[in-house]
């Protein structure tokens, strides 16, 4: 296996581990970025930064020229609130992507390419951030390039400050009864089934990822207030009127509508897929809230 990786969204969450993990196995690092001062100061002698946005096809080249792997966990925010960006997932996602699959198989060596996309049920499909995820994955699917997209059912990072920034004002609203169940996995752990990916040619084509514990969605809520040490109300919201309010939000800003429609079927579909990791929830929950005291 080669020694050199271009990865994209290398400074979120899960990409900083994945740096993290390929400078710990000595394996140079180039690191798209639109803003240098992003990279987090830890590594920032020690990864090539290419500077730019990764939805021009030149930047896409430059960042891939010569690598050995592709990593990208590169899109939208599915963070619903303003400041995260106002376009669909339709009109980022498959772009970036899309750019920099076409620049990893026009390349002479034609590298490796992970990409992490989304395990959803069937029903899920049309969603747009659904939609935008396995775009991505078709269009690599198709693209001759040995490759893996890995699906995981939710992250740690995204669900732990959610939640406790909710329950510290003592009600969270929660769609649905709460009785949707899912696995999600710490970011650690996925970034470990990331790593493994990138470097075994074996890997499978998709792989769908959960965390060890299956669990309600209501259990979210009830972490949340054991980690703050108080009673936390969940505030019911039917599923109606949470699909309602996102199509009407849609119009006039894409990207929030499409996330609280995404945010609105997960809380009514099981997600549940294959265990991987040993990180617990509740000791992510624990070790936020004490780090903010």
């Amino acid at each position: 296996m080669g020694t050199t990786i271009a990865i994209a969204g290398g400074t979120g969450a899960l990409g900083r581990r994945v740096v993290a993990r390929a400078l710990t196995a000595g394996w140079a690092v180039r690191l798209l970025t639109r803003d240098p001062a992003r990279v987090p100061a830890a590594v920032r002698d020690r990864v090539t930064p290419v500077v730019g946005d990764g939805r021009d096809r030149a930047i896409a080249r430059a960042l891939i020229d010569g690598v050995d792997a592709v990593f990208s966990c590169a899109g939208a925010s599915v963070a619903v609130g303003l400041g995260h960006g106002w376009r669909g997932f339709g009109a980022v996602d498959p772009v970036i992507n899309g750019a920099l699959i076409d620049a990893a198989r026009r390349a002479p060596a034609r590298p490796r390419f992970v990409y992490v996309g989304v395990f959803h049920a069937p029903a899920m499909r049309r969603l747009a951030y659904v939609d935008a995820h396995e775009r991505v994955a078709a269009a690599l699917a198709g693209s001759g390039l040995p490759c893996t997209v890995v699906r995981p059912t939710g992250f740690f990072s995204a669900i732990v400050p959610t939640y406790l920034a909710m329950a510290r004002r003592g009600r969270v609203p929660e769609i649905g009864d709460g009785r949707a169940r899912t696995n999600p996995i710490d970011d650690d752990d996925l970034a470990d089934v990331c790593w493994q990916a990138i470097v075994d040619d074996r890997a499978a084509a998709t792989l769908d990822v959960g965390g060890p514990e299956v669990m309600a969605r209501h259990r979210f809520i009830e972490l949340a207030g054991a980690a703050l040490g108080r009673d936390v109300d969940a505030r019911r919201l039917p599923p109606w009127l949470a699909r309602a309010g996102s199509a009407g939000l849609r119009l006039v800003h894409p990207r929030m509508g499409q996330g609280g429609a995404f945010v609105a079927a997960i809380a009514t579909h099981d997600l549940i897929a294959p265990a991987h990791g040993s990180r617990r929830l509740a000791d992510a929950f624990a070790a936020a809230a004490a780090a903010a005291r």
